[in-house]
């Protein structure tokens, strides 16, 4: 049994005949015919009765046609994938990203994409890092920005950037002035306290502990987006991934990277076997610039 076999099978179901099958293909009736009971033969299954000239499908051929159709679209995803990349300039192209980069990165990344593509469409995905993965490695997005370590058999990854926890806190606070906050500069103020499951809020739990100090929360937050807000209402400070802080860093709220180094390693993810030539290196390169220029300006 091979690819093109189950091409003819399908089109001849599709069609409702060998000679309407054979039109579609560009090929012979009798060619359609003879690699029709090739298949036959090599499953060992009577996939069609032979009435007065006609082929009727057995009920082995409508099961076999249910999953014959389910993994020809599979392979049509894969090629529209491979032709989007290939082109790189035209057609619709998801996007997976966790929440807070929708905020300034993706807007400024996709304006920067378009400008020589005018006719590349997007569509957006919002999720948790854990789901963008699952997402890439189904092909229900084609590009997905994720955070490392990334361990997924579907999914290959490049670098994005390599950054830190920061302090957020309003501009006019008189941290603000200063290069790097410590731990007693954060334990010292009402804390607006970030990812009650993530593995890095362990490790600034483990900071406060090393220095003896034990930190005031206020509030417990659960995005970036939210902790940022309380911080720029005067609630308190909040330590965030520079990156992400980066995406809400205005008039009202700056950052400053911590004394004590905690990483955040992003990267960015797409389908496992895809080539990083095209539209993924065009997007890896742009996603950099903007990420570097976030951080820069959440820094003033």
């Amino acid at each position: 049994m091979n690819y093109r076999q189950l091409e003819i099978f399908r089109a001849v179901m599709d069609a409702g005949s060998a000679t309407a099958a054979a039109r579609v293909l560009d090929l012979s009736q009798p060619a359609v015919s003879q690699q029709l009971a090739q298949l036959e033969e090599e499953l060992g299954l009577d996939l069609f009765a032979r009435e007065r000239g006609r082929l009727v499908p057995t009920s082995h051929a409508t099961a076999l046609h249910a999953e014959v159709a389910l993994a020809f679209e599979g392979v049509d995803r894969v090629l529209s994938l491979v032709n989007k990349m290939r082109a790189h300039n035209t057609g619709t192209i998801t996007i997976a990203v966790p929440y807070s980069f929708c905020e300034s990165l993706l807007p400024r990344l996709l304006a920067r994409l378009t400008r020589g593509r005018p006719q590349l469409r997007y569509a957006i995905e919002q999720a948790r890092y854990e789901d963008i993965l699952v997402m890439v490695a189904k092909r229900q997005a084609d590009i997905g920005i994720v955070k490392e370590p990334v361990e997924h058999p579907g999914v290959s990854t490049q670098p994005l950037i390599d950054t830190v926890a920061a302090c957020a806190m309003p501009r006019e606070h008189r941290y603000a002035r200063l290069t790097r906050i410590t731990p007693q500069h954060l334990a010292s103020e009402p804390l607006i306290q970030l990812g009650s499951q993530k593995l890095w809020r362990y490790e600034m739990l483990a900071m406060f502990r090393r220095h003896g100090l034990t930190p005031t929360v206020r509030i417990e937050a659960h995005s970036v987006g939210a902790a940022c807000g309380f911080v720029a209402a005067g609630m308190g400070l909040s330590v965030v991934p520079e990156l992400l802080g980066a995406q809400y860093a205005n008039r009202e709220i700056v950052l400053r990277p911590l004394t004590v180094n905690i990483e955040h390693r992003f990267a960015i993810a797409f389908p496992k076997g895809l080539q990083r030539g095209g539209l993924v290196a065009d997007f890896v390169a742009a996603a950099r610039r903007v990420a570097r220029e976030l951080i820069r300006e959440g820094r003033k």
